[in-house]
């Protein structure tokens, strides 16, 4: 069973549109974090703990 070549290219378009998709919100991110010169990951998180008020009391 062979596949038409109208049917492959559409299954190969779809596909590359797909990963352009899953891959947008890291190139935009990593994009903006260019621009601007941040380096957030090499910046250590402060230990920020919240409790609730249950559980104070």
């Amino acid at each position: 069973m062979t596949l038409e070549k109208s049917l492959a290219r559409k299954i190969f378009r779809d596909a590359l549109i797909s990963l352009f998709i899953y891959a947008l919100p890291v190139i935009l991110l990593w994009g903006w974090f260019y621009y601007k010169g941040e380096k957030p990951w090499l910046n250590k998180v402060k230990n920020t703990t919240t409790t609730s008020a249950s559980a104070k009391e």
